[in-house]
């Protein structure tokens, strides 16, 4: 899905980069010299949900004492031909030496170039989606750096979200190389961003419990203003 461009509610748009502003406000709580002490580096790679945002994101994770470098492409996925994901992998790894590395693909493919013979949504697919996201994992772990995979969030689209399902549990059973059971680290962001149950919903309940608030654009995939804090926020939170 190409990224498009954030909706929400116009009349609201003005208070509600304010109530985002005093959201992130609020989680900068590390004294700045303790910060410098501490300075950890975090890579962010993914699609356009990343891509969206990393400011967000960034933010939380600075506030932590973090170093942040977005490297998310609006519309890519693990098996683009225009975009290597494993080289852009290692790249990284050289560049940065991250201590976190935090990896969101809901599937886009297509859109920046395919395999050949590789058509969505098949077995094919799938496997050929697994054994990058493997390799993935391995080239980044490469050096010790703790890697987190997004599970979700839920789309409104039906065949969407069967794609995002699937891949989920692709991530969810890897192999990680570098924690003691085996298993990958996971940020499941869909608690976050949906009613009770995991449902999907386009709104949810203000700080507080107050009146309802945009949270996904009118496309059922993209993130409003005031998602966009939320996401960041459960991405920040995941990382341990």
């Amino acid at each position: 899905m190409n990224a498009q461009e954030q909706t929400s509610v116009r009349p609201r748009r003005g208070w509600l980069w304010v109530l985002v502003a005093m959201i992130v406000a609020i989680a900068i709580t590390v004294p700045l010299a303790v910060l410098e002490h501490q300075r950890k580096t975090a890579v962010l790679i993914g699609d356009s949900l990343t891509a969206e945002s990393a400011p967000s994101i960034s933010v939380y994770l600075q506030a932590r004492g973090y170093s942040v470098y977005p490297e998310a492409i609006s519309g890519s996925g693990l098996l683009d031909t225009e975009v290597d994901w494993l080289a852009r992998g290692r790249e990284f790894i050289a560049q940065y030496n991250p201590n976190v590395v935090t990896v969101e693909f809901i599937g886009d493919f297509g859109f920046l170039g395919t395999p050949p013979g590789v058509q969505g949504n098949t077995p094919t697919f799938y496997r050929y989606w697994a054994a990058a996201a493997q390799e993935l994992e391995n080239i980044l772990t490469s050096r010790g750096a703790q890697v987190y995979w997004v599970i979700g969030p839920p789309v409104e689209n039906p065949a969407l979200q069967t794609t995002i399902t699937n891949l989920d549990y692709i991530y969810e059973h890897l192999h990680a190389p570098n924690t003691a059971s085996g298993t990958p680290l996971l940020i499941n962001v869909t608690p976050a961003l949906t009613e009770p149950g995991g449902k999907y919903t386009e709104y949810l309940p203000g700080p507080g419990g107050g009146a309802p608030i945009q949270v996904r654009t009118p496309d059922g995939i993209h993130l409003s203003m005031y998602g966009v804090a939320i996401f960041g926020r459960a991405i920040a939170e995941g990382i341990h």
